[in-house]
């Protein structure tokens, strides 16, 4: 008998380990799923202090904050720093490098650059 568990042994190891990758997996989708549901309906109803994570024609990537919204029009001000890389967005939304170069998006403008993943993120506090 103890030559038959040997033997599975090693199943029950790739079993609990492939069952714990898709559970893993499963997770992650329902996190992103979520996560661009929420921030569908904070691109549908903007607020003053959201923060969008952008990337540029260029291929650089910065932030933009929204000072304020009135009727269809959105007002940001956009970040002076750009960065190469997603992950460094963190370490450039910081107050002091947004300037008073202002822009300002439709609602419509924002849906679409949401929809094209332009805009990739959105911070609320």
């Amino acid at each position: 008998m103890e030559t038959k568990s040997k033997k599975l042994k090693p199943i029950w190891i790739v079993t609990i380990t492939i069952v714990s990758i898709a559970l893993l997996m499963a997770f992650g989708a329902l996190y992103f799923n979520y996560r661009k549901g929420k921030e569908k309906t904070y691109v549908d109803n903007p607020k003053a202090g959201d923060v969008y994570e952008m990337i540029d024609a260029d291929g650089y990537y910065s932030t933009a904050k929204v000072l304020y919204v009135r009727n269809d029009s959105v007002f940001v001000t956009v970040n002076n720093m750009k960065t190469d890389q997603a992950k460094g967005i963190s370490e450039i939304d910081i107050d002091r490098n947004y300037g008073i170069l202002k822009d300002a998006y439709s609602k419509k403008k924002l849906e679409s650059l949401f929809a094209q993943d332009s805009i990739f993120a959105i911070n609320r506090d």
